[in-house]
């Protein structure tokens, strides 16, 4: 093998590995799909769900897989009887208690318990005894309820209030078939990672607060993207339905996230859901009237605004690399310059900055300056408050308006175009440490059809310039890597929005 590797053998393959890593390790990474509960790759091995079990030629038993440490030669096998009727007997043990409960369990289509019941069990239960109870509809601080009856005991919330955050709010109690969680002395979570523990249940133990009996998920689709609540730009996946943002989870990326996501950027949507979405282009009349309008009116009526006021562009700084290159030509067409706003503070020592504008890096390789106090612009574009205020939204003065809510818009607006959320919008975002990632609209989620802010930024810059060239997607991002800031970064391939539970 490459490098003299050692060797170990699963399921007739050879494959090498690396010193200290376990058999489960070896075997994820040649795309062995080994069951598991109690391991995951960014905490502690605790080896106590018994699961994972497979058979070791030469042993006369069968083998914890996420403990077992390779040695060279070693043969393993996943699939072969005696690791089968392992793991159906460790199945039913897990099942001797569990209540029968997955028709109103939130974790039901994405429950390992669940599916390695129908994979690995053995369809019928031999214990006559009544089940154990235990207590349910336990508060676990103010965003996490716990039911013990349905908890396998597997650890995982445990070590990460003492692994990751090191806030020691988990403890076991009890044992035998009484064992649960318990809150320590503390009595509340004081992580701002809380919600993580809910991700790491294998089954609906932990259940979300926020979420809980909000939707089955297979009604819900989902779409990979990232959180915009700061500028860290953790990994994520969105999930809606019928026009809401439902909830939001963490996805691993080593380089970024790792595979955790802090409790205020996962329930950071409010704004998604608001009453006060703007759904369509609007135009004032001359007597000061809002009316609906159609998006070439619209286009057509910001023109001729844009036309007599001319100046700057104000963007958030939530806006992609995209909409911000286009806002800097649109500008530089009027005679102004293209400016940024977004809030700061609120970073911690783990995954939070204090750069609470999730494209900020972008807006500064644009050569677009930071706006700190008002000042004249022709054209706002505004998703979060927080980053573009009334104060300086109103100092503004804009004749044209691309806001996510109607109570974002100055009385100075003349035309105004709905601008999707975070959630429902495709581009390119840089986050903190320079990393170029991609955004992805979910289409479950947000008022139907609004037009994209860059599509509508490129129109009007087609009425302005009758020399423009449209570009679309392709041509804006090749105009993005011929500027110098980012012509030695990696640009992410876009992927296409949405994708549904079983993908």
């Amino acid at each position: 093998m490459a490098d003299n590797k050692p060797t170990i053998t699963i399921d007739g393959q050879v494959l090498a590995y690396e010193p200290g890593q376990t058999v489960i390790q070896v075997a994820h990474e040649a795309g062995f799909d080994v069951p598991h509960y109690c391991y995951h790759p960014g905490l502690s091995i605790a080896g106590n769900c018994r699961i994972c079990m497979v058979e070791v030629d030469g042993w006369p038993k069968p083998q914890v897989s996420c403990k077992l440490q390779p040695s060279p030669g070693m043969v393993v096998h996943t699939q072969s009887a005696l690791a089968k009727s392992a793991r159906a007997g460790t199945m039913e043990m897990l099942l001797v208690n569990h209540p029968l409960d997955c028709p109103i369990c939130d974790q039901a289509g994405e429950c390992h318990l669940q599916d390695y019941s129908y994979q690995l069990g053995q369809g019928e239960a031999s214990s006559t005894t009544a089940k154990t109870k235990l207590p349910k509809n336990v508060a676990f601080g103010e965003k996490i309820v716990y039911d013990a009856e349905r908890c396998i005991k597997c650890t995982l919330c445990v070590r990460f209030c003492e692994e990751i955050t090191q806030t020691n709010e988990l403890a076991m109690s009890g044992r035998g078939d009484h064992e649960i969680v318990i809150m320590t002395s503390k009595g509340e979570f004081d992580t701002a990672y809380s919600m993580n523990i809910i991700d790491l249940c294998p089954v609906g133990a932990l259940t979300s607060r926020d979420f809980r009996f909000k939707s089955r998920l297979w009604f819900m689709d989902f779409t990979e993207s990232l959180c915009t609540g700061c500028a860290r730009g953790c990994n994520v996946v969105t999930g809606g339905r019928d026009g809401a943002m439902l909830r939001m989870e963490p996805r691993a990326n080593a380089e970024v996230n790792q595979w955790w996501l802090c409790d205020e950027g996962r329930l950071d949507y409010a704004h998604v859901n608001g009453a006060d979405r703007i759904a369509s282009p609007r135009i004032k009349t001359a007597d000061g009237v809002w009316v609906q309008a159609t998006v070439d009116d619209a286009i057509t009526a910001a023109a001729v605004a844009l036309r007599e006021a001319g100046g700057d562009v104000l963007l958030d700084g939530g806006c992609t690399l995209e909409e911000m290159l286009l806002a800097r030509d649109l500008a530089k067409v009027m005679g102004g310059k293209a400016r940024y706003a977004a809030a700061t503070g609120g970073g911690d020592k783990f995954l939070r900055v204090d750069e609470r504008g999730a494209n900020a890096k972008g807006a500064e390789g644009l050569g677009l300056a930071r706006a700190t106090k008002a000042a004249a612009a022709a054209v706002v574009i505004v998703e979060r408050d927080a980053h573009v205020p009334a104060a300086l939204r109103d100092g503004a003065a804009p004749v044209v308006v691309f806001a996510t809510d109607a109570a974002s818009v100055p009385a100075s607006a003349r035309v105004v175009f709905p601008h999707g959320s975070w959630a429902e919008r495709d581009g390119l975002l840089v986050n903190t440490d320079g990393r170029i990632q991609v955004i992805n609209r979910n289409p479950a989620v947000g008022p139907d059809n609004i037009p994209a802010t860059a599509d509508v930024l490129e129109e009007i810059l087609g009425e302005l310039d009758p020399a423009y060239d449209w570009r679309g997607r392709g041509g804006l991002h090749a105009a993005l890597r011929s500027e110098s800031a980012f012509a030695k970064a990696q640009f992410p391939a876009m992927q296409s929005a949405g994708v549904g539970v079983g993908a």
